[in-house]
């Protein structure tokens, strides 16, 4: 009797081993069915992969319920993998794909994927949202016309103005992507935008991409997480309709090939020569415009509040941000032409993105075959998360990387700089498309704000620094006090 147990045992143990060891990489003990989930900080989790990392090294593989995965924080290595053909698929996780669906261009198949990369960049680089557009002249005044118009909204105000940034921020900064993207203009009595971007934030909470029902889907029948996934669906399902209904209700169509006047319009054009191809198929366009414009509008936004909550707790880097831009543009409007010669101005933009990483978990990606990057082998079936938080918080490339030091990014002769450590917008294929147009918003409106406002804490109070840890990375709500100059 006692043969048989112990031969069980024996079996038990041997699976038990292989199941934590096969894939060959070092990683902590994970238990059966749940893995490591167990020992996620889910406030934090930012804070947990980033300390195995330090006990394990920059790849390590782990297991999120039954899921082998990779966790990676050294960016050569990274950007290597994410040049794979082999890893660009995302991966079956059950809040993710409720998040995305399977169209659109944040989690459509790579065939899909790869066309509508390709019209998205076409139409950016068309309508002068990207560096090597030979039209940022427009753009570049829309983008400057909304911050105007929140200046204005400010100091309509009084001089000095004490509020809540968010609700406006997202008002202007959102008015700049949605007449890009629907050929809207928003008044600033219709709160469409800010209906879309709170749901976007509610969402972001909760979808976390290292939350429990992402790999035990079947926790969806508990009460607890029944709950989760009912509220998240219904957000979705509001949120994508609303963006839908804001293409339809605002955008004409007058079908000009040559000059289309959204993105919502440029795809029409491209239906009408594809026909029924999928890339451009109705139900396409509604999961396109939800992933195009929530990923801007969440980028833009969240950076842009970063950016004002650093600029209210350090005065004297705001100070040498405004004395670059007063002393080079002499009261001239920014542009993204100008952007070489404020090498402080656009270090302090990049240590925002830095200090405050937007996407601290990156965007996870899939291996649909065996990947193999110098000496590491990434089984076929293994999701990729790209650990952006300690990349980007590593002491030995950052030194002191919790202090706040645009420095970082000047060199001894007092320009500019990045390093390949620097993946704000992550890295790769499937890298944010969005990308220049993103930069060229945060620049544009900053540069246009820090000439005409300061930026204070309210009652000279210290600025709440600390953050939301959810898909995205959020600041908490505080109020701002902004002065005439």
């Amino acid at each position: 009797m006692l043969l048989p147990i112990l031969g069980f045992l024996f079996v038990v143990i041997i699976l038990y081993i292989y199941y934590n060891y096969r894939s060959g990489l070092p990683g902590p003990w994970n238990l059966p069915i749940i893995g490591y989930l167990h020992k996620i900080d889910p406030n934090l989790p930012n804070i947990t992969f980033t300390k195995l990392a330090q006990k394990y090294g920059p790849v390590y593989s782990i297991k999120l319920g039954s899921m082998d995965t990779v966790v990676i924080s050294d960016p050569k290595i990274l950007k290597k993998v994410l040049m794979k053909d082999e890893a660009l698929a995302r991966p079956p996780l059950f809040l993710f794909n409720i998040l995305f669906g399977n169209k659109g261009i944040v989690t459509s198949p790579t065939n899909i994927w790869k066309e509508q990369r390709k019209f998205i960049h076409n139409y950016l680089r068309t309508s002068g949202a990207t560096k090597l557009s030979s039209k940022k002249i427009t753009f570049e005044e829309q983008a400057r016309t909304y911050a105007e118009e929140f200046i204005d909204h400010i100091l309509g105000q009084g001089d000095r103005v004490t509020l809540y940034p968010f609700e406006p921020i997202v008002h202007y900064v959102g008015s700049i992507s949605s007449t890009l993207i629907f050929g809207t203009i928003f008044t600033r009595d219709d709160e469409t935008l800010l209906k879309i971007e709170n749901n976007f934030k509610k969402m972001m909470l909760l979808a976390p991409i290292g939350g429990p029902l992402n790999y035990l889907p079947f926790l969806r029948f508990l009460p607890k997480f029944k709950q989760t996934v009912a509220s998240l669906t219904k957000v979705v399902e509001e949120t994508r309709q609303m963006v839908f209904e804001v293409s339809q209700t605002h955008t004409t169509l007058k079908l000009d090939e040559n000059s289309p006047s959204s993105l919502t319009e440029a795809f029409w054009l491209q239906r009408a020569k594809f026909g029924d191809d999928e890339s451009y198929d109705p139900e396409q366009l509604r999961y396109l415009l939800y992933h195009v414009f929530g990923a801007s509008l969440e980028t833009s936004v969240n950076t842009i509040m970063w950016f004002i909550l650093h600029m209210a707790q350090y005065q004297q880097v705001q100070e040498k941000v405004r004395h670059e831009l007063v002393t080079v543009l002499q009261g001239k409007a920014p542009t993204v032409q100008d952007l070489t010669k404020l090498p402080y101005t656009q270090a302090t933009i990049a240590e925002v993105f830095r200090i405050r990483t937007i996407i601290p978990l990156g965007l996870p990606h899939y291996t649909l075959q065996d990947v193999q990057v110098d000496d590491i082998k990434i089984r076929k079936g293994t999701t990729i998360m790209s650990l952006l938080w300690a990349i980007h918080m590593d002491p030995k490339v950052w030194k002191e990387p919790e202090e706040f030091r645009p420095e970082r990014f000047l060199n001894d002769e007092g320009n500019f700089f990045s390093t390949e450590s620097f993946l704000p917008f992550q890295a790769g294929k499937r890298m944010c498309v969005g990308k220049d147009m993103g930069n060229m918003i945060i620049f544009l409106f900053v540069a246009t704000v820090l000439q005409k406002l300061k930026i204070e804490s309210c009652d000279s109070a210290p600025v709440d620094m600390s953050y939301v840890c959810g898909f995205t990375l959020m600041s908490k709500p505080q109020k701002i006090t902004f002065v005439r100059i």
